[in-house]
């Protein structure tokens, strides 16, 4: 709905949770999104899960798939994990397992780890069972130093990665997530996107052992903003905190035209004037934008009329997502294409600079933008219409 009394409050990442669905509107995704999208599949070196709670209740498919992954380990294989939260039992006996089978398990994690049963035996045994080796990094806050003067913003200044880097039986594989492993994902959109490349997983490698050093220098070796991309073909990687931005750069890329003009984002959160004002840009020059969030607060902030354009309100609606993906079929610098971006990061300023985060783009792969497209036509055909009036005030990102 169009907010016609406005209210100012505090940006915060604690808002109010989504209320129940109401009837869809004319922007409504085709009536076959109703029936979900949920399970995996793989094509080439790509593979892709996503979970459809509303239609398949506590879908367990992308919170599984890393368990499954782990339960093919054994000797001479090496997972290495960064991970925010981590609270449920069936991926801790699985990673557990495979060390106790002769793999090499690596873990980084955020502080948060230790508040819960199963973080803290998952760090207490991965250390007893393999006490050769120092295996668990713990950071306080996030493990890279900031790319902001600080001071950090609300509930950011953390390890916030949902991150795999895995060599199980050879084959080399980036890996990223939406959803952190704890028992509340189950209930909220997410998706995992598995990339199986030597060279994405030696920049893996790479950014894993700064996390462990807490440093952007190891071995001598120093990392500055320009070091924490990558990209090969078709596939490009960003890695955080950076001022750097691979979802802004791609989005300032981006033009539409007549067969080409589709721009479906779902990020759980949305803070960051830069990002909506590009996305009002693209809506006034043409491209059908679709966008998805999980409070209906951001939601009234992401319809409000810019200089730049308007995002159309009935475009713009709330889910319960934890996700955080862009769907393009549009020209990139120029040239019609098909495109996915997706990882950790919020569009925050937290994501962006304080806070350990990766991002994964893909370009010209219609087959990938297709499954993640109908991922979010089912988030679309299960979201609302948002029913608060409060208007938040989004304090710029200080870099």
């Amino acid at each position: 709905m169009r907010i016609r009394s406005l209210v100012l409050a505090a940006a915060s990442l604690c808002l109010a949770a989504p209320l129940a669905a109401v009837p869809a509107t004319a922007y409504d995704a085709p009536a076959a999104a109703r029936a979900g999208k949920s399970g995996c599949a793989a094509r080439g070196v790509i593979e892709v899960c996503f979970s459809s709670p509303p239609t398949r209740t506590g879908d367990p498919t992308v919170l599984d798939r890393p368990a499954r992954l782990f339960d093919t380990a054994g000797p001479g294989d090496t997972i290495r994990i960064a991970m925010f939260r981590w609270d449920i039992k069936a991926p801790t006996d699985a990673i557990l397992a495979a060390q106790r089978r002769g793999a090499v398990v690596l873990l980084v994690g955020d502080d948060d780890l230790r508040l819960n049963r199963q973080g803290r035996r998952l760090i207490e045994t991965l250390e007893t069972q393999d006490p050769d080796r120092t295996n668990v990094t713990i950071c306080s806050g996030a493990c890279l130093p900031w790319r902001a003067p600080g001071p950090y913003p609300d509930s950011q200044d953390v390890q916030h990665l949902k991150f795999y880097v895995t060599d199980i039986g050879g084959v080399q594989s980036f890996i990223t997530s939406s959803a952190n492993l704890e028992d509340r994902q189950f209930r909220q959109y997410n998706s995992l996107l598995k990339i199986d490349d030597p060279g994405l997983h030696r920049f893996g490698l790479d950014y894993f052992a700064r996390l462990q050093a807490q440093s952007l220098r190891v071995d001598g070796d120093a990392w500055d903003d320009r070091s924490k991309t990558w990209s090969s073909g078709t596939i490009a990687a960003a890695v955080y905190p950076s001022r750097r931005d691979l979802l802004l750069s791609t989005l300032r890329d981006l033009s539409c035209s007549r067969g080409a003009r589709e721009i479906s984002a779902m990020f759980a959160v949305i803070q960051r004037a830069d990002v909506r004002a590009e996305l009002a840009r693209l809506s006034r020059s043409g491209c059908r934008v679709r966008v998805l969030t999980s409070r209906d607060t951001v939601e009234n902030w992401m319809q409000a009329p810019l200089p730049t354009g308007t995002i159309p309100d009935k475009a713009v609606r709330t889910v319960l997502t934890h996700d955080k993906m862009l769907a393009v079929h549009a020209r990139l610098r120029g040239r019609p294409t098909h495109l996915v971006v997706t990882g950790t990061s919020n569009t925050t300023c937290g994501g962006l600079l304080y806070n350990d985060e990766v991002m994964l783009r893909v370009t010209d792969d219609r087959w990938l933008y297709e499954q993640y497209l109908a991922h979010f036509d089912d988030a679309f055909a299960h979201s609302f219409e948002g029913r608060s009036r409060i208007m938040p005030v989004m304090k710029p990102c200080r870099r």
